[in-house]
C-alpha cells in the first residue's frame, strides 16, 4: 500500500471592509489612543467585558457603567505562528488571548518583549497563567493596535 502524497494549495485572501462600531466599542478604542484600557459592566450580574460589549450575552442587558483597568492581564492561551499574515510581524512571532484584570472575556493580541535566537526558544519563555502587561505603540489612532503588544510582567 502506498503512502497519499500530501497535497498543499496555496491561497490569497484579501478582503477589504468597514465596520461600524456602535457606541461601546467606539468608546473602547477611543481610550486606547489615550493609553487606557476600559471595560463595561453589566448592571445586573457584574461581569466586566474588555473589549467592551453592546450587551452582556448571560443577562442580556446593555452595560451602562465604565472601569479603567491597569492593563495588566493573564495568558490563557498562546499559539507560536510561523507564517507570515498581512498586517502581522514577520514570523516567528506569538499570539495570546489575554484576560485583562478581572473581566469575564478575553481579548486576543500580540505577546511580544520574549528573547529568543531560535524559534523553539519561545515557547520556554511563555506559559498559559503568566503575567504580561501592554506596551503601548508611539502613534496612536484609536485601533487595538494601539497596544503594540503585551510583555510579560517582570
Amino acid at each position: 500500500m502506498s503512502t497519499p502524497q500530501v497535497m498543499k494549495k496555496e491561497y490569497n485572501m484579501h478582503l477589504d471592509f468597514s465596520l461600524p462600531l456602535g457606541k461601546a466599542y467606539t468608546k473602547w478604542m477611543q481610550a486606547l489612543k489615550e493609553k487606557k484600557i476600559l471595560g463595561n459592566t453589566c448592571g445586573k450580574c457584574g461581569r466586566i467585558f474588555v473589549p467592551a460589549k453592546p450587551f452582556c450575552e448571560i443577562c442580556f442587558e446593555e452595560p451602562r457603567e465604565w472601569v479603567e483597568l491597569d492593563g495588566r492581564g493573564i495568558v490563557e492561551s498562546f499559539t507560536v505562528c510561523f507564517e507570515k499574515f498581512r498586517n502581522c510581524p514577520d514570523p516567528p512571532y506569538v499570539v495570546g488571548i489575554i484576560r485583562i484584570g478581572d473581566a469575564a472575556t478575553c481579548m486576543t493580541h500580540f505577546i511580544g518583549g520574549l528573547a529568543y535566537q531560535r524559534p523553539e526558544e519561545i515557547p520556554g519563555q511563555i506559559r498559559i497563567g503568566m503575567a504580561v502587561e501592554p506596551v503601548w505603540a508611539e502613534d496612536r489612532t484609536g485601533d487595538p493596535l494601539d497596544i503594540a503588544y503585551f510583555r510579560p510582567v517582570k
